[in-house]
């Protein structure tokens, strides 16, 4: 007999032990986090569906801290059963398994994304592209996951796209930005399409990479260490080898 998917078990105690561990890897790794532009305002009425663009493999501890400081929801996260099979412990901070080559346990997959979106507590994270492909990779090949979700859920939704860039800019740590300027209140019947989600999705990236370039900073969500260059540059302060500003 075929064994179900792995659905996710939300523990209060996991959040607890997984928050701390993410937070001081993420600084450790990375020299900030960062939200650019305005804050879409979200109907707390409707439950959530967020759709990022999927390049690295932080992207699913991006999602969880993103949801953290900013969105406060109870956190879904579609990932495949695979890897999920080995990491049971995500399927306590929310993470469930999809099957992709198998038509059967796709299908639970998505049956069970409706479902968690019935709840207006709830938000869930599909990644359209369904594999990880460069940022600047176009077109983004988005899949058609979303949509059938959106059918078999039957209700309305705040759709979300996100943009996601993890760049090397000031130090040896790269830097992550999210952006997010648009929600969609929706159903079935009113979304448009997985080619119309996917050309907002490659706008808002580009809108994003016009911020990064024009130096604007965003708001801060998580603060890494200090770059590599400051922290050299106080050693030899301290050592009365270079001066003081």
């Amino acid at each position: 007999m075929l064994e179900s998917m792995t659905r996710a078990r939300h523990s209060p105690w996991a959040d607890r032990v997984f928050l701390p561990y993410i937070l001081r890897q993420f600084r450790k790794h990375f020299h900030g986090l960062y939200f650019m532009g305005p804050i879409p305002t979200i109907d707390p009425a409707l439950p959530l569906l967020i759709t990022p663009n999927h390049s690295t493999w932080w992207d699913g501890f991006f999602l969880y801290i993103l949801n953290k400081r900013l969105l406060e929801r109870k956190l879904h996260l579609m990932m495949l059963e695979e890897q999920l099979s080995k990491y049971r412990f995500f399927s306590r901070i929310g993470a469930f398994g999809i099957e992709p080559g198998l038509p059967r346990k796709s299908y639970d997959a998505l049956k069970y994304s409706a479902q968690v979106l019935q709840d207006p507590a709830n938000a869930l994270c599909i990644f359209p592209q369904g594999v990880l492909r460069y940022s600047g990779k176009r077109p983004l090949e988005f899949q058609r996951g979303v949509g059938h979700v959106l059918k078999l859920q039957g209700g309305e939704v705040n759709l979300l796209p996100l943009a996601i860039r993890c760049d090397f800019l000031l130090d040896q740590r790269a830097e992550v930005f999210f952006m997010a300027d648009r929600v969609f209140q929706t159903n079935h019947r009113r979304f448009r399409g997985v080619a119309w989600l996917e050309q907002e999705e490659t706008a808002l990236l580009e809108r994003l990479n016009q911020k990064i370039l024009a130096g604007e900073s965003g708001q801060i969500l998580v603060r890494g260490r200090e770059p590599a260059n400051v922290r050299w540059d106080a050693f030899l302060r301290r050592l009365g080898l270079a001066k003081s500003e």
